[in-house]
């Protein structure tokens, strides 16, 4: 049975600083290529169809109004 997850993100606008988007980028840990969701615009990330019993690696940029990005948030997630 596919699985999803959720990852609530704070909402880092601040002082003149706000942000556009989110980019996710995830994989299971044993594969080698990346996967790009489509930008997410929302405060709640959610990663759907992924396998039961499996460690993903998620990557998560943050794109801000002033044209910066945050180094990626990296995390590990056993579904």
């Amino acid at each position: 049975m596919a699985k999803k997850i959720t990852i609530p993100v704070t909402n880092h606008s601040t002082g003149g600083v706000c942000t556009l988007y989110y980019k996710v980028d995830y994989k299971p840990s044993t594969e080698s290529s990346y996967i790009t969701l489509p930008l997410i615009y929302s405060s709640t990330i959610e990663i759907p169809n992924l396998s039961a019993d499996v460690t993903y690696n998620i990557l998560i940029t943050r794109f801000c109004c002033d044209g910066l990005q945050s180094a990626p948030l990296a995390l590990d997630v056993n579904t």
